[in-house]
């Protein structure tokens, strides 16, 4: 059964993605000086933990959809490793699309570190974790092991000296050195959380467990995000460890407010008018696409004249259209099948046709 609500959520970041593009692009100088502009910055900071969270979050639950049609633990993990690959590969693939098309590119930037980089190998290690053990116990043991050793190593990643003897382009995937947008400390461990997470909603195969599940995510990211708000005043035991980039109390603020995001989106669809047609869905469900799309859009030729030109109010304008013309083409891109203009699949179920699906899996 897909469930919608992750979908939705993932469509969330996305409308947060282009936001935090389209800031840095488009707003003036004068904008950025603004006092609203720290605002909208910390709002586009949720993009990047989101979109990794939940990537984490769908490893377990294309697993276990795997394995219950047949296949094997040892070939699903396969499988799962081959499409992370994919993603890695496509990190590059961007970014040879960018050189192409983009303004003042070069070629040593094509192997920039940046999010699908980080979450492509994020990817391959959490899938390959999780089809280590078939029991659950020792199966969350391979997951939180390595996402607390991903935390641990971000602060100690800016002290050690082996890294600064390796080309800059690939330090900058150890620790970030001014040569990539994210690193894989402490960046990996928000797939290996969201796994977690992945973990205990692909077990709950009954609308009565989805709920429990959703209970406890909820009590479980409330108590995680305010432990780790807690522990970031306490002094660190860990050297070179920021706040702000980083501190274990950082990243597991983050996803203790992810998981406690997925609840909140749950009971957004199952609200009685859940049936209708949802962008943030369909956004969920062409993310990939979109994302491959608009960064040439914000930071390309089409969008030269508005190049760090238009006032907040003006980018505020710009961005609803902009957002708009993306779902537009988000829509023309599921459609590319042959269907409806709007597949099954992009439509969220309704409170009662969830409870249905429940009973029947009862």
């Amino acid at each position: 059964m897909r469930r919608s609500y992750i979908d939705w959520l993932r469509g969330f970041a996305v409308v947060v993605m282009i936001e935090a593009h389209s800031i840095d692009a488009w707003i003036d100088p004068a904008g950025k000086a603004s006092p609203i502009y720290p605002r909208l910055l910390f709002l586009a900071g949720w993009a990047a933990p989101l979109f990794l969270f939940l990537a984490g979050v769908a490893i377990p639950l294309a697993g276990a959809a795997r394995v219950a049609r047949g296949g094997t633990l040892q070939s699903v993990g396969r499988q799962l490793q081959t499409r992370a690959w994919q993603v890695f590969a496509l990190a590059f693939g961007f970014r040879v699309y960018s050189f192409l098309l983009g303004p003042g590119k070069t070629i040593e930037g094509i192997f920039k570190p940046d999010i699908l980089n980080v979450m492509g190998l994020a990817m391959v290690a959490t899938a390959w974790c999780w089809s280590r053990r078939d029991t659950p116990s020792a199966r969350m043991g391979w997951l939180v092991v390595p996402a607390a050793l991903c935390l641990i190593a971000a602060p100690l990643a800016t002290g050690w000296q082996w890294p600064s003897h390796l080309p800059a382009r690939l330090e900058a995937y150890v620790r970030i050195n001014g040569q990539g947008t994210f690193a894989l400390f402490p960046w990996s461990a928000f797939v290996f959380l969201g796994a977690i997470v992945g973990e205990f909603v692909s077990r709950a195969t009954t609308a009565e467990a989805d709920r429990r599940v959703q209970v406890g995510c909820a009590i479980g990211g409330a108590a995680l995000a305010i432990a780790a708000y807690a522990g970031s005043f306490v002094p660190s035991i860990l050297p070179h460890s920021s706040f702000w980039t980083t501190s274990p109390s950082w990243a597991l603020l983050r996803a203790g407010i992810c998981t406690l995001l997925m609840p909140l989106a749950w009971l957004w669809m199952r609200r009685p008018t859940a049936a209708h047609w949802s962008p943030f869905v369909l956004f969920g469900h062409t993310s990939l696409f979109v994302y491959w799309i608009h960064i040439e859009l914000v930071y390309g030729f089409a969008t030269i004249p508005i190049r760090n030109a238009l006032s907040v109010a003006e980018w505020l304008v710009a961005y609803v259209v902009f957002t708009g013309v993306m779902c537009w083409c988000a829509a023309m891109w599921a459609r590319r099948s042959k269907g409806p203009w709007i597949p099954a699949w992009l439509v969220a179920p309704s409170r009662d046709s969830a409870a249905a699906t429940g009973a029947h899996a009862r």
